[in-house]
């Protein structure tokens, strides 16, 4: 559920991003495969063996640093190729955090929640 998840967000992102500027087969590809490495990344860090398996890697500490991190690549991302050195890098490591993100928010919303 979580990949399905971070790629719905990813082709909103990809949508929004691609009127902004303009985007190519191969960055959408990269970008298509970062946000689903970072949507199943929290519970490669820490397998669902069971109810408990939700530490750090799955904490609200994580869920701000990937809003940042989010935050930060995705303005980057919005200005002109020629001003960001490997672009492709940076947009990259705003899907993979945009597909964290979207983990942990899923998570949170469970009974258990995420934990400090």
């Amino acid at each position: 559920m979580h990949l399905v998840i971070g790629i719905l967000a990813f082709f909103g992102y990809a949508y929004l991003l691609g009127l902004i500027r303009e985007t190519t087969t191969e960055t959408f590809v990269l970008g298509f495969f970062a946000v689903a490495a970072g949507s199943i990344m929290p519970d490669i860090l820490e397998a669902p063996t069971s109810w408990k398996h939700r530490g750090i890697f799955h904490s609200k500490r994580v869920l701000k640093c990937m809003v940042g991190i989010f935050g930060i690549t995705a303005a980057i991302s919005l200005l002109p190729s020629p001003l960001i050195p490997h672009a492709s890098i940076v947009y990259g490591l705003s899907c993979f955090a945009l597909g964290y993100l979207f983990h942990l928010l899923a998570d949170s919303t469970t009974k258990t929640g995420l934990p400090e």
